[in-house]
């Protein structure tokens, strides 16, 4: 506590006298114009100890430790591959590969790539940093719900944040989504804060509002709450948006969800000004131009997306996912509505102050502009489809914002904490299923682990592999021969008859493949064949090569089989006969 702190008269007195307010402290909220020398405090005129930066430690460790719950018991995935086949070379090597593939991916990658060498590539290694970057959110998405509705409401939305399956899902990932979302969170933290700054004071009048006040700043510091210039905030604001675009391009169709934000700000709290404006238009440029290199070299390696559909109605219903199951997501629902019907209930002044014009004018355009954009462009075929469900993980603290903003109006409510309690239970018990299912072997959508440990314990001598190519692109080899890539037993030690070059030397992700005259030559001497394939239907040989199938695994995603055949029918092969 500053000197200037413990001379200020208390929060009943500052009220009472003529002070000049900030229409954003007058709004109700607990902390929309919180910096130094401005306190939060409750009805009674107590603080809120529940607004303090201590308490986002709360939610960022319990994501943790949820999150990091059995992280390396599910199987790596098809994407998780390319991620390590990304970074098994040397970073000369990468940085070949990303001007002929996986641009996006170029921030991730190089993360990744420093921890593999620091902590090896299991599947523990290179999730945390995933799990890390979701941690670090819950605890960003905490701070804003302080400075936007109360110390409860950043309180819930953190610990909601952490019961969402989707966010344990994509903490369990080792790709970028989990990054992007952090980066997300933390620049709409400096957007608040920028703003806050930016609000200019008002005449001096103190509305009547039912909730939470803020004692006054101090005194002679006009223009301003707490008399501090937004330019710092919008320096970390245009870093952390530069990151945003590096890590996923498309990410930053938050700006646009932003400038809803702005404009909200600027409508309910008379601020902030035209120079505002102009400063954060500066920043936004300023991280476009830092990303505009990855977006122009993405542009030419548009061939990687071909595989993305224009999506539909079960691409609409899917995003439900950003919380969890269906059955929880109509459940948080369900909360949000009471929440709202119990504050219009009370009266508007208590709607105003459970439900600031800043929660929902950050919350509201961030969980649905983005997808909406992203899904409209898909449909309306304006570039190439590229709606996929993952892209829009960084929309996924929008909704525990509002979320924990509902948990905070009901603790408000007549019974207070029981029910706030209650409902939060009910989300936890709701989404423990999908918590369970996700760490399953091939909660993922994958069990490649358990296809190369066949192979281990399977495999001879003299046993070659043959990868099926299953996306007929012009540009070669990708993350096919990822299956071989994450695990170092099994399919890693068989010689690969199907690939032309290997990944570093061909500046690819995978690899290159061999043409049918060289496979077959390969195949001269070959009498056990693994043929592996992601397909929704094992690949057969041609009989006229005389394998016959010797083993079969279908395991979640992946179709296994072993092809052998005499000694006999291979030199037959190879010398053009019919075998068998």
């Amino acid at each position: 506590m500053t000197a200037q702190e413990n001379v200020r008269p208390p929060l009943g007195q500052a009220e009472r006298g003529r002070t000049t307010r900030s229409p954003v402290a007058a709004s109700g909220s607990q902390s929309l114009a919180r910096s130094t020398g401005v306190r939060a405090a409750s009805r009674a005129g107590r603080p809120d100890r529940l607004a303090t930066g201590w308490v986002a430690i709360g939610p960022a460790l319990v994501t943790l430790v949820v999150t990091l719950y059995r992280i390396g018991v599910p199987s790596f995935t098809r994407d998780e591959g390319a991620t390590l086949l990304a970074v098994h070379r040397s970073f000369p090597q990468m940085i070949r590969m990303l001007g002929n593939v996986d641009v996006v991916h170029t921030e991730y990658y190089a993360v990744i790539w420093v921890v593999s060498r620091l902590a090896g590539s299991s599947e523990l290694a290179a999730r945390a940093p995933s799990a890390v970057a979701l941690a670090v959110t819950a605890g960003v998405v905490t701070l804003l719900g302080q400075r936007l509705v109360s110390g409860r409401a950043g309180l819930a939305a953190g610990l909601l944040f952490a019961a969402f399956p989707s966010v344990s899902f994509f903490a369990e990932d080792a790709r970028e989504y989990g990054l992007v979302t952090a980066l997300a969170t933390i620049a709409s933290y400096f957007l608040i804060r920028a703003l806050q700054a930016g609000t200019p004071e008002a005449d001096g009048t103190e509305p009547t509002v039912v909730g939470p006040r803020h004692a006054a700043g101090p005194q002679g510091q006009r223009g301003v709450p707490g008399g501090r210039s937004p330019g710092l905030a919008l320096i970390g604001y245009a870093a952390a948006m530069a990151l945003l675009g590096l890590g996923n391009i498309l990410s930053l169709l938050l700006i646009a969800a932003h400038a809803v934000t702005v404009a909200v700000w600027h409508r309910f709290y008379r601020g902030p000004g035209q120079p505002f404006v102009l400063r954060w238009l500066a920043s936004v440029a300023a991280a476009v131009i830092v990303a505009s290199p990855v977006a122009i070299i993405a542009s030419r390696q548009a061939h990687q997306v071909q595989w993305i559909k224009p999506p539909g109605l079960v691409a609409i219903v899917a995003m439900t996912g950003l919380i969890g199951p269906q059955p929880m997501f109509y459940i948080v629902v369900a909360v949000v509505v009471l929440a709202l019907a119990a504050s219009l209930v009370s009266g508007r002044a208590r709607l105003r102050a459970d439900w600031p014009a800043g929660l929902w004018g950050l919350a509201v355009p961030w969980l649905f502009l983005p997808p909406a954009l992203l899904f409209t462009v898909s449909v309306i075929h304006v570039t190439h489809p590229l709606y996929v469900f993952r892209y829009i993980a960084f929309c996924i603290p929008a909704a525990a914002l509002l979320a924990g903003t509902a948990l905070a109006a009901l603790a408000r409510t007549a019974v207070g904490w029981a029910v706030a309690v209650a409902a939060l239970a009910v989300i936890v018990v709701a989404g423990l299923g999908a918590q369970a299912s996700e760490r399953l072997p091939a909660g993922h959508g994958y069990d490649i682990r358990l296809a190369d440990q066949a192979v281990a314990s399977r495999a001879r001598p003299g046993d070659a592999l043959m990868n099926v190519r299953y996306w007929p692109l012009s540009w070669g080899g990708g993350v096919e021969r990822g299956m071989e890539g994450e695990y170092p037993y099994g399919l890693a030690r068989l010689h690969d008859i199907s690939q032309a070059r290997a990944p570093a030397p061909s500046g690819t992700l995978g690899g290159t493949f061999a043409r049918p005259p060289v496979e077959n030559r390969r195949l001269a001497a070959v009498t056990r064949l693994w043929v592996a394939s992601w397909s929704k239907a094992p690949s057969p040989l041609p009989p006229r090569l005389g394998f016959t199938v010797a083993y079969t695994l279908h395991t979640k995603g992946v179709w296994l089989r072993l092809y052998t055949r005499p000694h006999t029918a291979a030199t037959g092969s190879a010398t053009g006969q019919p075998a068998g």
